[in-house]
């Protein structure tokens, strides 16, 4: 089972850095990883600065935005 959706609606909230977003999902940190990455894939993430920037902070697109909130976008 993925966590992408769970992080989509946590960062619908407030856009967080990585180390946040580990510690407020907790789990591993793979599972973590992994949702970051379909977050990625399927356009719904913004990373400003870039990814290996190295305190970027993961914020969602409108359209992540409108999946978060149960939009079919």
């Amino acid at each position: 089972m993925t966590r992408a959706p769970a992080l989509r609606k946590l960062l619908a909230v407030e856009p967080l850095y990585r180390d946040e977003i580990f510690e407020v999902m907790g789990g591993q940190r793979l599972h973590v990883l992994q949702a970051i990455d379909e977050l990625k894939r399927s356009g719904d993430l913004d990373t400003p600065g870039g990814p290996k920037h190295f305190r970027c902070r993961y914020r969602l697109t409108a359209k992540g935005r409108a999946r978060a909130f149960g939009s079919p976008v």
